[in-house]
Parts: C-alpha cells; structure tokens; sequence
C-alpha cells in the first residue's frame, strides 16, 4: 500500500472514490437494517423514501411509463432496485469527481482506504452471517413438502428447482451454510480478513453463479457482495499472486490504521452493534426451531382430483381444460392451492370445520371470492368437496397421494450401488 497522498494518481484517487461512494450506498442501509430496534423503523423509512422518489427518478428522468411497483415480492431484482442501482452509480461517479480533486491534509487518502475496508469488511461479514445462519438452521430452503413432491418437474420455476434441490438435503444446506458463516466470521478481525475475503469470494463465486444459471432474484445483491470481497482480497493482490502462482515468499502485511480517540471509540461501537445484529440471527433461529410444531391437521397433504363435475357435466382428464381442477395442496397450516390443468395455482386461505362438514376457502388475490363448500369423507384417504365455484355448482372428488413414500423420500443414502437409480 502507498502511504503518501503524492503517489495517488488522480485515476486511482477516482477510482478509491467512486468505489467507496458506490460500495457505503449500497451496504451501509443494508447494514442499518440489520441492526435491532432501528431495523423495522429504518426499513419503512428508507422504503417511503424511494417510494417517493421512483416516479421522479424512475418514470420521469428514464422515461418508464408504467408504474414501477415498491412492493416485496421476495425479489430484490425489481424494476425500481435497477432503477436504484443506476443512480447510485450516477451519485458515485459525480461525488468521485469532486471528492477526488479535494485536498485531503485532515484525512489523508491511506486512512481513507483503511476506513473504507474496515466498513466494507464488516458490512460483508454481517451479509455472510447471516445468510449463512439460515442455511445452517435449514430455514432458507425448507423440506420438501406436498406442495414440491406433487408438482412436476415442468410445473417447476427454475428457482424453485434451485429450492428443492437445496431443501432435500439438510446437510448440503448446512455445509454451504457454514461455508458462509467461516467467510464471514474471518472477516471480523483485521488479521485474517484477507483469508476471509477469499472464502467469502469463493462461496459468493459459486452463488452469483447459480442466482444467474438459475434465475434467482437476488442477481444484484449476490453481484455486490462478490465484488466487496475481491475488493477486500484485492488490497494484497501482489503478495497474493507472488504465493499463489509465482511460488514466491509473501507477507501479507496490514497495520492498523492511526486513530484518533473519538475514532477508536466509534470503531469499538460499530463492532459492538455489528456483534449485536450478528448473533440476533442465529438466536432467533433457535428459538423457532425449539418452538412446538403445529400437529398437522386431518387434511394436510397433496389430494389428486379424480373427478370433477361442473354444473351436472363431467369435465374429464384434459390439459386444456382451464376449469378443471387436477390438485388441491393443503399444507400443516390454514392455507390451500389449488393447481390447475395447466400447472397454473391459486392461493386461499382456509378454514376448515369438520363438525359441521364445512371448507371455505378464501382467495388471497381477491378476499371477495370466497367458496364455501360442503366437505364429505367416505375414507381416509377421500374427499368430496361439493358447492358453487366461479358461479356454477361443482362436485370435486379427490384422493390423496402418498407423497412421504416417493422414492425420492425414500431412496436415502447407500455406500453400495450396484446399479444406477437415476
């Protein structure tokens, strides 16, 4: 590392500046939102902010006519996170302009680097945490249940191949998981920080590339976390290289930075708050898993529609048919699906009330459609379902299928195969 500002060229003074500005735009309010306590009053505050500024920034300055949704759909590769990106980029590029050509006597550029890596490396660090905390826990990708084991595999959204396979096996989960909480954890001390920023780009390598073939919608947030930490590794890039590929001695050297006494203080408090937000993750995570389960209800599981009559007319077997049921999903809690010919699904909420021979289901698109159906069950494993849908009478007769014994939950693990079960 250069230690006087003199022998920062302006190119290197731009770019120090555009990466800083870029890199605290994105992980500082990620960081705040992980923090205890301000974390829900930061997350609608910042979240009105943007709401506010989508149809100045998004409509009216790129010229996007339709209206660019807030809302959070489990994807943070939205319309209007693309729309943020861009500006920070923009807010980068003209604050490096004017901050590189300031003097900086007070606050030489060396201790600025420092500064930037220190928060850059926390940031990360509490990113890798946490998103590792949930796969060793298992809460990411859930277990397969009904829903996944009865769909197909063309009924599957690429992601939702993703989640399967990530779900079936608990310990691959854990193991990638830990790989995260190994990166992260390095990254917390300055010593092995280089050693940590190398895992974490290696793991994050792996999930930029999946998020990618896979069609994930966290495209842009496993992007940065990638490039934060080959910005950490890059910083020994020479001794890094002479180890690596010339097979040379190297000394990975890293003193800390000179501070005053407010700023040791304040970098014992963002470790303090760092520790916090860091070990609040793994700790509500087991609490609900020492939660008591909810006892599966009498009608959880996949049921196969075997008949389905429409206003007196049988609707047989037929992949066209937009009407016909061919499954109802019903998982361990008041909720429903039904799937249609076409794979396509519909969500509603349940209630269920076996005294009176009574399902309502209420549809989560439209809260006014509500079907209110007689329920009927000659055996265990039957069901008839009879009442008015879409303004006509209906009659659903539905079996239900053995989803625990499916092969693929009943397979297991064998050290000897002697012939391929693919």
């Amino acid at each position: 590392m250069i230690d006087g500002d003199a022998q920062w060229s302006l190119a290197r003074r731009l770019w120090l500046s555009f990466l800083g500005l870029y890199f605290c735009l994105n992980i500082v309010p990620l960081m705040v939102l992980s923090v205890p306590l301000v974390d829900d009053w930061f997350g609608m505050l910042w979240l009105t902010l943007w709401v506010k500024l989508m149809p100045i920034l998004g409509n009216a300055a790129l010229g996007i006519e339709e209206p660019i949704s807030m809302e959070l759909g489990g994807s943070t590769d939205m319309t209007w996170n693309y729309v943020q990106q861009f500006w920070y980029l923009v807010l980068a590029t003209v604050g490096a302009v004017v901050w590189a050509i300031l003097p900086h006597r007070k606050w030489p550029l060396p201790a600025q680097y420092a500064w930037l890596r220190i928060i850059v490396r926390h940031g990360l660090a509490m990113m890798m945490l946490s998103y590792g905390f949930i796969k060793v826990f298992g809460t990411q990708m859930p277990p397969l249940g009904p829903a996944e084991l009865s769909r197909t595999y063309g009924e599957s959204s690429a992601g939702g191949l993703l989640w399967s396979f990530m779900g079936f096996s608990h310990f691959y989960q854990g193991f990638t998981g830990m790989a995260e909480v190994i990166g992260g954890a390095l990254l917390l001390w300055r010593r092995t920080a280089t050693l940590g920023a190398l895992v974490s780009a290696g793991v994050m390598a792996h999930v930029v590339v999946l998020n990618f073939c896979y069609g994930v919608g966290v495209k842009i947030y496993s992007s940065l976390f990638l490039a934060l930490a080959v910005f950490l590794a890059a910083y020994h890039a020479r001794p890094l290289v002479d180890l690596f590929v010339r097979g040379r001695p190297a000394t990975l050297a890293d003193p800390p930075p000179v501070l005053s006494r407010r700023m040791r203080i304040a970098r014992i408090i963002l470790k303090g708050v760092v520790f916090v937000s860091i070990l609040e993750t793994p700790v509500k995570l087991a609490i609900r898993q020492a939660a008591p389960k909810p006892a599966p209800g009498p009608l959880d599981g996949a049921w196969e529609v075997v008949e389905f009559v429409r206003d007196g007319q049988v609707h047989p077997w037929s992949q066209h048919d937009e009407l016909r049921w061919r499954q109802l999903v019903i998982p361990p809690y008041p909720v429903a699906m039904v799937r249609g010919m076409r794979g396509q699904k519909t969500g509603f909420g349940m209630a269920l009330d076996e005294a009176a021979g009574t399902m309502t289901l209420t549809s989560f698109a439209d809260p006014k459609v509500i079907h209110a159906l007689a329920l009927e069950r000659p055996a265990a494993d039957e069901l008839i379902l009879r009442g008015p849908i879409a303004g006509a009478e209906v009659t659903v007769r539905l079996q239900r299928l053995d989803t625990e014994h499916a092969p693929l939950m009943t397979r297991g693990f064998r050290w000897v195969i002697e012939e391929g079960f693919n």
